[in-house]
C-alpha cells in the first residue's frame, strides 16, 4: 500500500522513517473516508503506546490521497531478514528478542489494541540487540478495512485461525502468531505450510503443528509442549499471555540447554522419518532363495533315464566317434555313405546325453549317496567318469572325483550363523542412565542402563522406565541398530505464580528465577518451595508436591499501595 522513507526532521534535527500509504489505491470513495478515518484513528491509539520496544509513532500527515505516518526510525535490520541469514542469530538472543517483544504485545493488550500482522518483517532489532515492533496499530487497520472490500490482508503464514474465520480476535490472534515466529526461530520451518493458499488456511484452521522435535531433534518434548499449546486452535487453550508464554519457554530451554537453532532450508527429518528401517531386516530372507534346490526340474529326467537305460545300443555307436575326431574336420561331412547309420549315431548320442544327465539327476538327487547307483551302474560306468573331469581327464582313476560333490554339499548345510548363534551385541544407554531396560514384553531379560546384551536379529521393543522420568518406547531392528540411546522426558507440573503488585522476584528451592511475577513455572515432579519477595514488603513461601501433569496456582498480596 506505500512505501518507506528514512528522513530528517528539519525542526528537531531528528532522523524519521516517513511511512505513506496510497489511499487512492481504493477504488470506493466511502471506503476511502472510511480508511483514512480509520488510519488517523489507529496512528492515534499507537502514539499512546509509549514502551521501549514498540516503534514510537510521532505525527501523521495527509497529503491529497497519500496519507504520511511519521515514527521512530531504528537502525538496524528486520528478524525477517537475519533469518535468511547463513547463521541465525544464536538461541540467546532469540529469546531475548521473544521476551522482549512478548512484553511489548502485552503492554499493547493491556491497553484494548491488538496488533494483527505480528511477523518477522515487523519485528524491528537494533544494533543492539533490541526488539521493536513496527506498524502497530496500522495492521489493525487494513485487515479491519480491507476485509470488508473482500481482500485478506496481513500474512497468511503467521495469523491466528479465529482471524482467518473472522471471528473477534483479541490479545491471543497476537501470541499465535508470536508463536509462530518462536517455533520458526527454533527449527528454521513455519509450523503451517503448503502449495496453495486455501490448503494453507486449511491446515491454520484444522490441523495441528508438526512437532517441532521433527524439524529440530535437538528440541526437548517439553519446549515442543510450550510451542503447540501457544499453536492452539481456540484461544482458550493458549496461555495467559504473551508473557506467560515466552516464561514457559524459557524455562523448558533453561533446563535443556544443548537445543540449537537451525537455518532455513537445513531441517532434519531423520529423527522422524526413520521408520524405513524395519525394511532392513527383510533382505536376510535373500539367502534362502539362494539354496534353490534346481533338483525338482531334473528331477523328470530320471524316469526318463530308467527307460533309456537299458537300451545297449549306445555302446556301439560310441566307438566311430573317436574316428571322426581323427579325421579332419570335414571328413565326417564328406563320407556321408549311408543314411542308416548316420541316423543310428545320432540316435546313440541321444541316448549317450540322456544316460548322462540322468546320472547327474541321480547323483544330486540322492544327496547323501555314495555316488552309486545299482539302476544304471552297470551299464553307465564307463560313460560317467569323463563328466567331472571331461577337459583334464578320461581315465578311470578320476571317477572317484565326484565323491567331492558330495562332501561339496557342506557348504551349502555349514550355516555361519547358528554356529555363531547369529546374536547381536546391542549397546543400551539412556538419558539420564540408570533406567530399567525391559525388552520384548519380559520375553528377553531385560538390563539396566547402560548395559550391553546379546540379542537375536530382527525387530525387538525396549521399554526404559525411571523413578520420576515418563516412560520411553522404542521399536529398533538388528543388526542395523546395535547401538541405541534413550532420552527420557522429565515428569513435570506447573505452578503459575503471581503476586500484588507483580513484579515480584521469584526462588525455588533455593535458586533465584529470573522471572519475575506473573510467570508460569514447569517444574519436575516432587517436593518444591517456592518463594515469592517483593523489596520493601518481604517474601512468603509455600511448599508444594508436584505431580506429573498437575497445573497449581500460587497467589501472593504483599499489601499495601
Amino acid at each position: 500500500m506505500g512505501v518507506v522513507y528514512q528522513a530528517q526532521d528539519p525542526a528537531i534535527g531528528r532522523t524519521v522513517a516517513v511511512k505513506s500509504i496510497r489511499i487512492a489505491e481504493i477504488a470506493d470513495p466511502r471506503e476511502q473516508q472510511r480508511v483514512k478515518d480509520r488510519i488517523f484513528r489507529e496512528a492515534q491509539s499507537a502514539g499512546v503506546l509509549s514502551h521501549p520496544h514498540i516503534v514510537t509513532i510521532y505525527d501523521i500527515q495527509e497529503e491529497g490521497d497519500v496519507a504520511y505516518i511519521f515514527m521512530e526510525y531504528i537502525e538496524g535490520s528486520t528478524l525477517e531478514k537475519m533469518l535468511l541469514d547463513d547463521e541465525p542469530p544464536s538461541k540467546e538472543h532469540i529469546l531475548a528478542l521473544l521476551r522482549q517483544t512478548a512484553a511489548a504485545l502485552d503492554f499493547a493488550h493491556a491497553k484494548g489494541i491488538v496488533h494483527r500482522d505480528i511477523k518477522p518483517a515487523n519485528i524491528m532489532v537494533s544494533k543492539d540487540w533490541s526488539a521493536k515492533i513496527a506498524d502497530f496499530g496500522i495492521a489493525k487497520m487494513q485487515s479491519q478495512s480491507m476485509t470488508q472490500t473482500g481482500l485478506v490482508m496481513g500474512t497468511p503464514s503467521y495469523m491466528s485461525p479465529e482471524q482467518i474465520q473472522g471471528k473477534t480476535v483479541d490479545g491471543k490472534a497476537d501470541q499465535f502468531s508470536l508463536g509462530v515466529i518462536a517455533y520458526e526461530v527454533m527449527t528454521g520451518e513455519k509450523p503451517f505450510v503448503a502449495e496453495s493458499l486455501p490448503t494453507l488456511l486449511f491446515k491454520l484452521v484444522g490441523e495441528p503443528a508438526i512437532p517441532a522435535i521433527r524439524l529440530n531433534p535437538t528440541l526437548d518434548v517439553s519446549i515442543d509442549a510450550v510451542l503447540q499449546k501457544a499453536l492452539a486452535k481456540t484461544p482458550d487453550q493458549r496461555w495467559e499471555n504473551c508473557g506467560a508464554f515466552i516464561a514457559a519457554l524459557e524455562e523448558q530451554c533453561r533446563r535443556h540447554p544443548t537445543w540449537t537453532t537451525q537455518t532455513r532450508g537445513q531441517v532434519s527429518m531423520a529423527a522422524t522419518e526413520a521408520m524405513p528401517t524395519p525394511i532392513v531386516p527383510e533382505p536376510p530372507k535373500a539367502p534362502a532363495p539362494v539354496v534353490i534346490p534346481p533338483a525338482p526340474k531334473p528331477a523328470p529326467v530320471p524316469v526318463a533315464a530308467p527307460v533309456v537305460a537299458p537300451a545297449p545300443v549306445a555302446p556301439k555307436p560310441v566307438p566311430p566317434g573317436p574316428e571322426p575326431i581323427h579325421t579332419p574336420p570335414v571328413a565326417p561331412i564328406a563320407p556321408a555313405p549311408a543314411q542308416g547309420n548316420r541316423t543310428m549315431l545320432l540316435v546313440g548320442a541321444a541316448v549317450v546325453l540322456l544316460l548322462l544327465v540322468g546320472f547327474v539327476a541321480m547323483k544330486f538327487m540322492g544327496g547323501k549317496g555314495d555316488g552309486t547307483t545299482p539302476t544304471v551302474a552297470s551299464n553307465e560306468v564307463p560313460i560317467a567318469p569323463p563328466l567331472p573331469k571331461v577337459v583334464e581327464s578320461g581315465s578311470k582313476a578320476e571317477p572317484k572325483k565326484p565323491e567331492p560333490i558330495p562332501s561339496g554339499d557342506k557348504p551349502a548345510s555349514p550355516d555361519p550363523a547358528p554356529s555363531g548363534k547369529g546374536m547381536v551385541a546391542v549397546e543400551i544407554r539412556s538419558t539420564p542412565p540408570g533406567a530399567k531396560i525391559t525388552l520384548d514384553d519380559g520375553k528377553v531379560e531385560g538390563c539396566t542402563s547402560p548395559c550391553t546384551l546379546d540379542l537375536a536379529p530382527g525387530r525387538h521393543v525396549l521399554i526404559a522406565q525411571l523413578d520420576k522420568y515418563e516412560t520411553a518406547n522404542k521399536i529398533f531392528n538388528l543388526p542395523a541398530d546395535s547401538k541405541l540411546n534413550v532420552n527420557l522426558r522429565r515428569q513435570t507440573g506447573t505452578v503459575a505464580v503471581s503476586s500484588n503488585p507483580a513484579g515480584a522476584q521469584i526462588v525455588v528451592d533455593g535458586i533465584e528465577y529470573p522471572e519475575k511475577t506473573p510467570t508460569m513455572l514447569t517444574l519436575p515432579v516432587g517436593k518444591h518451595k517456592v518463594t515469592v519477595s517483593f523489596p520493601g514488603r518481604g517474601e512468603k513461601s509455600r511448599d508444594f508436591n508436584i505431580e506429573d501433569g498437575a497445573q497449581l496456582d500460587y497467589s501472593v498480596n504483599f499489601g499495601g499501595n
